[in-house]
């Protein structure tokens, strides 16, 4: 009887073997599933995220003076990229300074201001007068870094750049040195 039982004890055991690998394999599937489900969820997550997030994080349409007196995002500022993809500026400029003036230069650019030289900003003939609280629209061509060629961005680019505006009051003597005004001009560039 003693017999009987040990066969029975090893019989148990290797049954036991037998379910304890299956069991092992099971774990490891189940484990490869949940994580390559996760895994799937994640990447179905960031592909959404790669499709919709260029538009949610495009630049916004915006133009800024650095000093007080002239205002230009009352409009937004529209930027336009031609047939040969030369951005233009179309802008709106307010003049808040309580006085007339007259705009003698005026250059849409994405040069750093320190680097941008007077002379290489055309004069205006006539120069553009603008009345105290009333407004004009100017359309300005964009140029590259170097100062001297036009830029060239294609439609749905980000935009960064400077208007560069020089004035002078209505009122002071003929020869006046030109004032300066700077407004940092963001946005998306749309095709024209």
């Amino acid at each position: 009887m003693r017999i009987k039982g040990h066969e029975k004890e090893q019989a148990a055991i290797e049954r036991s073997m037998g379910t304890a690998r299956t069991l092992k394999g099971q774990a490891a599937m189940e484990y490869l599933m949940t994580y390559g489900w996760a895994i799937l969820v994640i990447v179905i997550v960031l592909a959404i995220l790669a499709f919709y997030l260029p538009n949610l994080i495009s630049t916004p349409d915006d133009c800024i003076f650095s000093q007080a007196g002239f205002m230009c995002n009352v409009q937004k500022p529209v930027l336009v990229a031609d047939t040969d993809n030369n951005v233009n500026l179309l802008v709106r400029i307010d003049n808040q300074q309580g006085q007339s003036i007259n705009v003698t230069r005026i250059r849409c650019t994405v040069q750093a201001t320190g680097n941008i030289r007077k002379s290489d900003i055309t004069l205006l003939s006539p120069s553009v007068p603008i009345g105290p609280g009333s407004s004009r629209e100017f359309e300005v061509p964009c140029y590259d870094v170097s100062g001297t060629g036009r830029l060239q961005m294609a439609p749905n680019s980000n935009f960064r750049g400077n208007l560069i505006m020089y004035y002078n009051f209505q009122n002071e003597l003929t020869g006046a040195p030109e004032r300066l005004a700077t407004a940092t001009v963001t946005g998306v560039v749309s095709e024209g």
